[in-house]
């Protein structure tokens, strides 16, 4: 079962959380496995090639999960930048 969680960070430390969600040695050896399992592929080795297909495609949706965590994120940060700015600037012309 997924559930959300949330914490409390300065809006300036957002891309840092977000750099270390996406830190991950899943993502990080992608292209290995894909490799990998390519081989596997040209050497014949069917049985082997399934179950590789599968683990890749399982990981591949924790990343996709994790990409639409960090555009979420992402998104929410923007919006607070650029809600903090238009603020800050509406407080300057008041004066």
């Amino acid at each position: 079962m997924k559930v959300k969680i949330s914490y409390t960070v300065e809006l300036d430390d957002v891309p840092r959380q977000v750099y270390k969600l996406l830190i991950d040695e899943k993502v990080s050896v992608i292209n290995k496995d894909y490799e990998n399992l390519l081989k596997l592929i040209i050497e014949g080795n069917t049985e082997q090639a399934l179950d590789e297909i599968d683990t890749f495609r399982q990981n591949l949706a924790l990343i996709d999960q994790k990409m639409n965590d960090a555009q979420s994120i992402l998104d929410g940060y923007m919006r607070a930048r650029y809600s903090s700015n238009n603020q800050t600037e509406e407080d300057v012309s008041k004066e």
